[in-house]
Order: C-alpha cells, then structure tokens, then sequence
C-alpha cells in the first residue's frame, strides 16, 4: 500500500515487471482520473461498508492492466463542504474582481460588449451575473461642452450587472471531494474485494498518523549534541520502541 506519489507511468511499469500486487491512490492531476471523479454521483454506487459507497472502474495508465475503485465516504463529507467552500470564496473573489474590472471597461459597439459579456459568463464558476444590462452612453467628439443640437459623434456600450452565489456549484463538488479512487493491479474482485481494498488504505493513513510524531519539533534532535553514530543507533531504537508501544 502507498500513497498517490508512487502512481507514476514508470512505476506502475517498475511494478508489473516485478509481478508484485499493490494497492495505491490515484491522483486527480491524471486526467481519467479527474474525469472519473467529476463525473462521479455517490448516490448510484454500490454500499461498501458503513458510510462508504463504491464503484468499479478499469484503466490502462501506464500501459497497465488495472482495476479502479471509486469510493465514496460519507465521514469526509464535513471536511469536503469546509475546503468546498474555502475554494468557492476565493474563486468568488476572484470573480468580483474580473467583473468590476470589465465593468468599467468602455465598448465601441452593443456586438462587441455581448461578446465580451459571453466571455465573462464563461470564467465565472462560484458565481453567476444577476440583472445584467448594456448601457449605451452617447460621446461627443470633440473636448468640451458640445454645441445645442449637434449630434454624438460615438455610442459607447457598458456592462452593468451584480453577482449573487451560484447554488448549483456547490454540490457537485463537494461530492467530488468527497470521493478518491483507488488503483490496484489484482483484477480479480475474488481475490481482493472492495471492502478488504478500502480497509488497506484506511490502514495506511493509520500507519501515517502514527508515525507523524516524528516529525513534531520536540523529536527533532539538534546534530550537535548527537554526532556519534552509536547515539544516533540508540536514538533510533528508542523512537521505533516509541512507535510501536503508540500503535500497540
């Protein structure tokens, strides 16, 4: 079992000359994989266990047979609604900020600020533009007060609108984070089904948050006070005994 840094092209090729079974996390920076979890609706999977759902997929990454498994876990589900909407108030902000830009932005023509107003609508994914209108302001040419009666020499086309919170956003995304996908190169579900999959990897995060004390400022050993490899052997004892008693 290993996290998503093993899940490499050439690694996965390493592992399938070697012949050895493995299970590990599949990034979402692999496209399939992105594609996999945007597309993902929780409530048509299959039940795993308590709180979890899972569905079968198959890949080919890396030129290598091998099984998918996207699981669902309902225990993530008030972290994934936290960072949902961390992302969403930034990306809002974002927002904001492109749309007050493009609102005082002039256009010479109606055609060209439409075009403008479409390309707007496209960036924005938090946020949806509410009451929107095209202002047409009359300019005369020249500089100063114009003369009684003379004509505008350009009409020039404004965007004007408000944003609100786009509703719809939300939900997909928080099952999308809700949700991971597991890879392993058993194809057989007989030999290793889903629920015994999932419990290998809830057993490697355990594994990581026992040995996470090591990396706590207090086991951090100044190398001045420990230069002689003897005292660094024995320092290393102690720590494994440590480790072991914290996971017993």
């Amino acid at each position: 079992m290993a996290d998503s840094a093993l899940y490499t092209a050439d690694n996965l090729q390493k592992l399938a000359e070697t012949q050895s079974k493995w299970i590990t996390r599949v990034p979402a920076t692999v496209s399939a994989a992105h594609a996999a979890l945007v597309q993902a609706h929780p409530q048509t999977m299959a039940p795993l266990s308590a709180g979890s759902r899972s569905q079968g997929l198959t890949s080919t990454y890396g030129g290598v047979a091998q099984r998918w498994v996207l699981v669902d876990s309902a225990h993530c589900h008030a972290q994934a609604q936290h960072t949902v909407d961390k992302q969403l108030r930034k990306q809002g902000q974002r927002d904001v900020a492109a749309c007050q830009q493009r609102s005082r932005r002039t256009f010479a023509c109606e055609a060209e600020a439409q075009q403008a107003l479409a390309t707007l609508r496209q960036g924005f994914h938090a946020t949806v533009l509410h009451e929107v209108a095209l202002r047409a302001t009359p300019r005369s040419g020249p500089r100063g007060r114009p003369r009684q009666g003379a004509q505008p020499a350009q009409t020039i086309s404004t965007i004007a609108g408000a944003l609100v919170s786009s509703s719809a956003a939300r939900p997909p995304l928080v099952d999308q984070q809700c949700c991971c996908i597991l890879a392993t190169h058993e194809l057989d579900e007989t030999l290793l089904p889903p629920t015994e999959l999932l419990a290998s990897s809830t057993g490697h995060a355990q594994a990581e948050r026992g040995v996470r004390f090591l990396k706590a400022p207090q086991c951090l050993a100044a190398s001045r006070s420990l230069k002689k490899p003897a005292r660094l052997l024995a320092l290393l004892m102690v720590m494994t005994v440590c480790l072991l008693v914290s996971a017993a």
